[in-house]
């Protein structure tokens, strides 16, 4: 089946160009439509508006999990608002969790999988066992390709990987941490969980690391966790500038920012706390503007939500492996400088 892509590469134009001239839209000059027209005609192209019995609908399932923060709460969003929708056969099916339970994630695909009979599956994966046996049990029983996001399985028979190197990630806020602190005084990681999510414990190894080679004079406090409880980390982040004069910094490995900043504001140690956070997301620019937080880390979500999509539809329609099944999403840095204030 001939895709708008094809005609969109054959053409050197966009697909939403070869959209507007194969259904009569606005914005598109005559000759150009007349010429994307006739080359869609050479290249045998059915209009999924014009013979829909002939096209196939892919059910593409995602499942989504710590949907309680800001980060997940954008990738949520561009799936449901995915941007390409219209220009392809599909249906996005989501589905989102707020805890990290590897029973409540194997149930999600079960119903998209048995109940929904998806095609395809977007998966953010919990770090467990019984995960990656799933993956392989779709790929391998059911026929039904899983692309990885956020954070990958390895070992698991998965199309691709789309997200960012989370030891990467840790050893950027390592240097970032020994540029802002000097080098010197006590740092202290607070954990979002100890178990269930790879970039925790994946960012948190990078980080000891840089911070190990680099930064030597650096004291690494025992990482703290706050179980997705933002009271507990200020209560952590509190009890932490009672008792050590020389905390110099706080490593926000994954959640509880909104409690680290609470704590910083009620002992008003704004400022002289150095505070490094991951995930590009209104609040923690916000958090910037304020002086509370000195560097956030992105990952690009606009790819990890979008991606995905795109490369389990050529699957299914073209049997299409991707060149690249490991596709690391670039690292990027946001500090006082580069913001916009609103």
């Amino acid at each position: 089946m001939v895709t708008m892509q094809q005609i969109a590469e054959a053409c050197g134009v966009s697909r939403g160009t070869v959209d507007r001239a194969l259904h009569n839209k606005s914005g598109i000059r005559p000759e150009v439509a007349a010429r994307i027209q006739e080359k869609a005609r050479e290249m045998g192209y059915i209009s999924t508006r014009q013979m829909p019995s002939l096209i196939k609908t892919w059910k593409i399932g995602v499942v989504l999990h710590s949907a309680n923060s800001g980060f997940v709460r954008t990738l949520a969003y561009l799936f449901e608002h995915f941007p390409d929708k219209d220009l392809m056969p599909i249906e996005i099916i989501l589905r989102t969790m707020h805890s990290v339970d590897i029973r409540h994630q194997l149930a999600l695909i079960d119903e998209l999988v048995e109940i929904e009979h998806i095609d395809g599956l977007a998966l953010m994966p919990l770090a467990n066992s019984q995960i990656a046996e799933k993956i392989n049990m779709l790929s391998e029983k059911k026929g039904i390709p899983v692309v990885t996001l956020n954070t990958d399985i390895g070992d698991a028979n998965r199309v691709a990987y789309v997200g960012p190197d989370n030891l990467a990630s840790g050893r950027s806020a390592a240097a970032l941490m020994g540029l802002v602190t000097g080098g010197k005084g006590h740092i202290l990681p607070i954990l979002g969980q100890q178990s269930g999510h790879y970039a925790d414990s994946q960012r948190l190894t990078g980080f000891l690391e840089e911070a190990r080679i680099s930064y030597p004079e650096l004291k690494i406090l025992q990482p703290e966790c706050c179980f997705l409880d933002s009271q507990l980390a200020q209560r952590i982040t509190t009890r932490a500038i009672q008792a050590d004069s020389d905390l110099t910094g706080i490593y926000v490995v994954s959640v509880g920012r909104h409690g680290v900043a609470n704590a910083l504001r009620q002992t008003g140690q704004i400022g002289k706390i150095h505070v490094i956070m991951h995930d590009i997301t209104p609040t923690n620019l916000q958090l910037i503007l304020e002086g509370i937080t000195d560097f956030v880390i992105g990952q690009d979500v606009e790819a990890q939500g979008t991606r995905p999509i795109h490369i389990l539809y050529d699957y299914l329609s073209n049997h299409h492996m991707p060149e690249n099944r490991v596709q690391i999403t670039d690292i990027s840095i946001k500090f006082r400088c580069n913001i916009l204030e609103k």
